[in-house]
């Protein structure tokens, strides 16, 4: 009595299983074609930050060398003001 029931669990186990495994590869295409879309994005995105970065670095070169005594006191008085905020 025992063995008939193991067999019929073990059985619709069995077909549960097959049908389930279609559906899992279409899920990971699925989710395979997503990530690509996603690593497409990121690397756009990054893409976008480099070139967004190269300009304001060489805007702000362009500065401290037309008039490095407003840069030196730009700094002078940011570093003040952070250093006045942290001794709160």
């Amino acid at each position: 009595m025992a063995e008939s029931h193991l067999s019929t669990t073990s059985g619709s186990a069995g077909s549960f299983q097959t049908s389930a495994n279609p559906n899992d590869g279409n899920g990971e295409r699925a989710s395979g074609a997503a990530l690509a879309g996603l690593k497409e994005k990121l690397t756009d995105a990054q893409d976008v930050v480099k070139s967004k970065y190269r300009v304001v670095s060489e805007s702000t070169d362009d500065f401290v060398h037309d008039s490095p005594w407003k840069a030196v006191s730009m700094a002078l008085i940011g570093g003040l003001i952070i250093g006045m905020l942290a001794a709160r």
